[in-house]
């Protein structure tokens, strides 16, 4: 009878074990994985309105890399952490590009980066949030995301999309800034608009 027992407990504690591993219905144990975005795919866009709103001008990020740890059946436990190169600012404008990483605005020499690490993704009603710090000319101060999924193509491609608005004041971007003839000539609130998919993530190469 002491080995039937045994035998029984050694049951229980299998069925536990798989219960842990196998979800209810039949979904397959997590599986984390390092995912990278593909920048080929992918687009990092701001806007910034001017003239007292009366117009705006759009810009982007060439160069930047986001990484997520990555797991499908609980997003919740994913984390995500972005570089963003200061330098790659693109506006269509060369010269506007050279003010803009000066000391009036992002002080590229100083501050070459900006980056994002989350803490906490939960979802919402209409996708999740990403809650994190966001570090933009040396200032640190929480940020929320919200995203939303926007489909899957195999293993480790998914499509992820973001709208948000920061305050540039926030961070001292400009805030010296005066314009020549126009008082307010820029606008505070920043649009940013985030479009990628992911790839496996790979160790990039050290150039010899």
């Amino acid at each position: 009878m002491k080995h039937i027992k045994k035998f029984q407990e050694l049951g229980i504690i299998v069925l536990i074990l798989l219960l842990n591993t196998y979800n209810l219905f039949g979904q397959e144990p997590s599986e984390v994985r390092k995912l990278a975005v593909e920048s080929n795919h992918s687009s990092l866009l701001f806007s910034v309105p001017i003239s007292n709103g009366i117009t705006r001008i759009t810009g982007k990020f060439n160069d930047y890399s986001i990484t997520m740890m990555y797991d499908e059946n609980d997003l919740s436990t994913t984390t995500i952490e972005a570089v963003i190169q200061v330098a790659s600012i693109d506006t269509g404008i060369a010269d506007r590009d050279q003010h803009l990483l000066s000391v009036d605005f992002f002080d590229a020499t100083t501050y070459p980066t900006i980056t994002f690490r989350s803490k906490t993704i939960t979802p919402n009603e209409k996708g999740f949030v990403a809650t994190g710090d966001f570090t933009m000319r040396g200032i640190t101060k929480e940020l929320a995301i919200p995203f939303v999924t926007t489909g899957k193509d195999g293993k480790n491609t998914f499509g992820f999309t973001a709208r948000l608005t920061l305050n540039r004041m926030d961070h001292g971007v400009g805030s010296g800034f005066k314009h020549d003839s126009m008082e307010n000539f820029l606008g505070e609130e920043i649009g940013v608009e985030i479009d990628f998919w992911t790839k496996k993530w790979k160790p990039r190469k050290l150039k010899e």
